[in-house]
């Protein structure tokens, strides 16, 4: 028998069956033969005394008649109703025999021919029934007879799944684990509803093996997804044919419904490290991401060097599966608590802890952040015309984020406002003096002091923000420089007042500018009327984004990457923790830089650096 999830699934192999039509199967059941009984029979005879009496003399025995007295000696007899009854008890029960085992043929038969529909073609199931028309973890029996489970994804579903499918599968996996483990041992033993994070499920058979068994149908090869973005060598035209299928592979699914483009650069960043540290190959699938094409913002990523598996292979759980999926719905199982235990280092304390976590996101930030060749170029030259005179004259960068927006800080006092920006300046005035003034402690000869003077007079503050009013706040003084202004989110009043410069446009009734920072609805509602909450709900989930918005959509994105790539080149960072942004920057610096040499603060209460927060 063959349930989702939680019931069992009985099933031996499968085989092909061209000549199989489609028909429900009947439950029989089992008939068991009755009791059988039997009784003695009774015999008249002359040695009985109690029936001697019956015997009377008369004429000599009639030919047609038989003799009362037994010939030869032996004893006859009695005709009765006890050897007729015995013999249609025996036969009965041969009958019911012969029906029950003919009945239990033609329902084991029923059982092992079940069919199942592949691309239009049907297969025959030995040993249980349809599998699920929906992608779920099955469980089944093996050609030993053993239990094992495993995922089914019919072909007819494109790849990706819905964020949603993703999330069902990892809950069905685990209960499905959960209930074989169990009722492998005793009846009243626990078993743990998680493994830990590379425990190989003894009772798990990954797709490949299943179709090998004849378990599953096989998959048919469909060549590489539409959705995967083109690696360097696709991108430079070489040719991949030849290429065999990857052993193991990792696919990060790009759609959210997270509108912060600092989620999915974290997240893509771990997926990457985590890939290279268990030798798999990387792949990046942008069907549904919110802010278009991967390559609108980036160059291709490194080539994997071999094929993409069938869609059907590519599983969100287990973890130890051949070809895993990554995605914001899978955020909780890929990277949650087992992921934690296994990559922490518990010898160390506090953010030493993190070390190792750090080290996948580093590696993937190095491999990934690439941005695309126009960009790419404007960051160079914009990064050189900045920090190259504070270098020359012995100065200090100090990057600043300031996040406001929908994005409220985590220290209590402050989480239905933002942090203060002079705790922004205090925190740059304090690395200053770690790090310039404090390098000499020493009484400082007249020489050290006018040297010291021109660093501090070369130091400046780069800030970047989501809010454009940041820039013009009167706290930060004529020492803080914007990180980029290639594409500039702006402000109504701005907008208002370099519209006025110009001959006003009729057709435009209300200038809307980008008021207060990044705001979820903002983003999906960018070139797209909205009238309510509700509308906005129906934008973020849309198939199709008009090309005008999503043109919207790719300025404001590439305007956050260039503020990012600029503001990682600083030699030191201000900014809170409860911004992902904040946590990237960390990772551009660098381990030593940001974390032991402390050029990397925080100022959103005592937290210390993390990965990705779910």
């Amino acid at each position: 028998m063959l349930n989702q999830a939680t019931q069992k699934l009985s099933k031996m192999h499968a085989r092909r069956n061209p000549n199989l039509s489609i028909q429900s199967t009947a439950a029989y059941s089992q008939l068991s033969p009755p009791p059988q009984s039997a009784t003695s029979g009774a015999f008249l005879s002359p040695t009985v005394a109690s029936r001697r009496g019956l015997l009377s003399r008369s004429p000599p025995p009639s030919p047609s008649l038989p003799s009362l007295v037994p010939r030869h000696g032996k004893k006859q007899g009695q005709p009765s109703h006890s050897k007729l009854v015995k013999r249609i008890l025996i036969g009965c029960c041969g009958v019911a025999i012969i029906v029950w085992l003919v009945l239990r043929q033609l329902y084991t038969s029923s059982q092992q021919a079940a069919s199942y529909e592949e691309d239009g073609e049907e297969w025959e199931m030995v040993g249980g029934s349809r599998l699920p028309q929906e992608p779920s973890a099955v469980a089944l029996q093996d050609a030993k007879g053993n239990m094992k489970w495993t995922v089914s994804i019919p072909s007819n579903y494109e790849f990706p799944l819905r964020p949603a499918q993703y999330r069902e599968i990892c809950h069905q996996s685990m209960e499905v684990s959960k209930q074989l483990r169990e009722d492998a041992h005793s009846t009243g033993s626990f078993a743990k509803r998680m493994l830990s994070y590379y425990a190989q499920d003894q009772y798990y058979i990954d797709i490949q093996e299943a179709e090998e068994q004849a378990l599953l149908p096989p998959s048919r090869v469909a060549g590489r997804p539409k959705g995967f973005v083109e690696d360097e060598n696709i991108a430079d035209g070489i040719s991949t044919t030849g290429l065999k299928v990857c052993d193991r592979t990792l696919t990060y699914v790009m759609e959210t419904e997270d509108a912060g483009f600092g989620n999915s650069l974290m997240r893509m960043w771990m997926s990457y490290g985590l890939a290279q540290a268990e030798n798999r190959a990387f792949f990046i699938d942008d069907t549904r991401w919110p802010y278009g094409k991967y390559k609108s913002y980036f160059q291709p990523p490194p080539s994997a060097g071999c094929l993409p598996p069938p869609k059907t292979h590519m599983v969100p759980c287990p973890h130890t599966a051949r070809h895993i999926v990554v995605s914001a719905a899978t955020v909780k199982s890929t990277f949650g608590h087992s992921f934690t235990d296994e990559w922490e280092d518990a010898r160390k304390m506090r953010v030493q802890r993190q070390h190792k976590i750090f080290g996948l996101v580093r590696t993937g930030y190095e491999a990934l952040f690439k941005l695309r060749i126009d960009d790419a170029e404007y960051v160079l030259n914009r990064a050189l015309e900045i920090y190259g005179p504070m270098k020359e004259d012995g100065g200090l960068s100090i990057g600043m984020h300031v996040r406001h927006g929908d994005k409220h800080p985590m220290e209590y006092q402050y989480q239905e406002d933002y942090i203060p920006l002079d705790r922004y300046i205090d925190t740059a005035r304090d690395l200053y003096i770690d790090i310039v003034e404090g390098s000499s402690k020493h009484r400082r000869t007249p020489e050290e002091a006018k040297a010291l003077f021109a660093r501090h007079s070369a130091s400046r503050m780069i800030l970047a923000s989501d809010d454009p009013l940041v820039y013009d706040s009167p706290e930060l003084g004529p020492n803080s420089i914007r990180a980029q202004d290639r594409v500039v989110l702006a402000t109504k009043a701005a907008l208002e007042a370099a519209q006025s410069q110009n001959k006003k446009n009729n057709w435009i009734d209300e200038i809307t500018g980008w008021e207060g920072g990044f705001y979820r609805d903002v983003f999906f509602s960018l070139g797209q009327p909205v009238g309510n909450a509700e509308e906005t709900d129906k934008l973020s989930n849309a198939e199709k984004v008009p090309e005008q918005a999503m043109k919207l959509r790719e300025l404001v994105g590439r305007a956050y990457l260039m503020d990012l790539a600029v503001l990682g080149k600083a030699d030191t960072m201000v900014c809170t923790m409860s911004s992902i942004t904040c946590r990237l920057l960390a990772v551009m610096l660098g381990w030593d830089s940001a974390i032991k040499q402390q050029r990397w603060r925080n100022i959103d209460g005592d937290f210390e650096w993390k990965g990705i927060i779910w």
